[in-house]
């Protein structure tokens, strides 16, 4: 492996990790790609190379997005976290079973779907009443959770990302606030939760089967820790609107580049 392919790699996972933590998210569709384009590595190689990174980027984002902004519900995030970690790894697990093709199909159909959904701000009101309504309150946001909407959507969410070798924030998210009702903000910071559980599992499931350049791994991690540093203290300078336009165009730059890949 050329160390000019190396150089190159880790630039734009610089790049990707400072841009996706001023959204609460892990860069994986972006890592994959970047490492399939530019190193010899096998498709499931650089999906746990992948996961180890997001799993990274998670650790450097929550300790921002909680110890600074105030957007991490705990509640939430401890809730959708098992459900997250459960079926991330056994996604990544399970991974070797499903053709790579497939699997970035539908997760770019979906991305492509909560898009525009996101940039259209609709979204599922809540009622107070109704059953599996959760009343969640942070500083001074207060706001109502359909968790019954969002628990089976997370779930096939993380089962998918994990056999992709990503973090599925950019499903997780759109289901959160538009099946949830959770305020985006707050979505995006319990997301940086998600996205270190999602990628520790699905990384551990990975590494069973073999998945992984320990080499590489400490070179774009430490790489990655400092992108997403300064991302996600970008966060608060962002408006809302202005949130949501660029986190649907993500979404959408993510799924073209996933599909554009398939036929490269």
């Amino acid at each position: 492996m050329e160390p000019w392919s190396i150089a190159v790699a880790a630039s734009a996972i610089f790049a990707t990790s400072s841009v996706f933590s001023m959204f609460g998210r892990g860069g994986g569709e972006f890592y994959l790609l970047i490492m399939l384009s530019t190193l010899s590595l096998t498709y499931y190689t650089c999906a746990g190379m992948s996961l180890f990174l997001i799993m990274l980027q998670g650790l450097s984002m929550i300790i921002v997005y909680h110890g600074k902004h105030r957007f991490v519900d705990w509640g939430l995030a401890i809730v959708l976290g098992l459900i997250v970690g459960v079926c991330s790894f056994l996604g990544g697990f399970l991974s070797y079973k499903i053709p790579a093709y497939l699997l970035k199909t539908s997760f770019s159909i979906f991305l492509l779907i909560s898009a525009y959904f996101i940039y259209k701000g609709i979204y599922v009101k809540s009622v107070k009443s109704r059953f599996g309504i959760w009343t969640r309150k942070l500083g001074d946001n207060t706001y109502r959770v359909n968790i019954l909407y969002i628990t089976l959507p997370v779930a096939v969410a993380a089962f998918t990302a994990g056999m992709v070798g990503i973090s599925g924030g950019g499903l997780i998210i759109p289901i959160c606030v538009l099946l949830g009702g959770v305020p985006i903000r707050i979505a995006m910071g319990t997301n940086t939760f998600l996205v270190l559980t999602s990628s520790t599992m699905s990384f551990a499931g990975h590494l069973i089967r073999g998945g992984f350049d320990p080499i590489l791994g400490g070179i774009f991690g430490c790489v990655v820790i400092v992108g997403a540093q300064i991302g996600s203290r970008f966060h608060v300078k962002i408006g809302e609107r202005t949130l949501r336009k660029a986190f649907s165009l993500i979404l959408v730059v993510a799924a073209a580049w996933m599909l554009l890949k398939m036929f490269l």
